[in-house]
């Protein structure tokens, strides 16, 4: 039972972060102010950019250990 908690666990986390990187990248030029102009802003948008996708290569990676926890049991 500890194990298909487990999954689900997993499961539920990739499929939140996976939705929330996607948004990051889509809304990245709202996300930072316009205040900021310049070097720095491109640097700040390159960051979140960056940001969104580690969050859904880690969605992808928590989906894949919950199939692994589902497949072995």
């Amino acid at each position: 039972m500890s194990s298909i908690l487990d999954a689900l666990t997993c499961l539920a986390i990739g499929c939140f972060l996976f939705p929330l990187g996607a948004w990051g990248r889509s809304h990245v030029n709202t996300l930072v102010v316009d205040a900021i102009q310049g070097e720095e802003r491109a640097q700040r948008i390159a960051v979140l950019r960056r940001g969104a996708t580690t969050c859904q290569v880690v969605a992808g990676v928590f989906v894949a250990v919950a199939f692994f926890l589902l497949s072995t049991r």
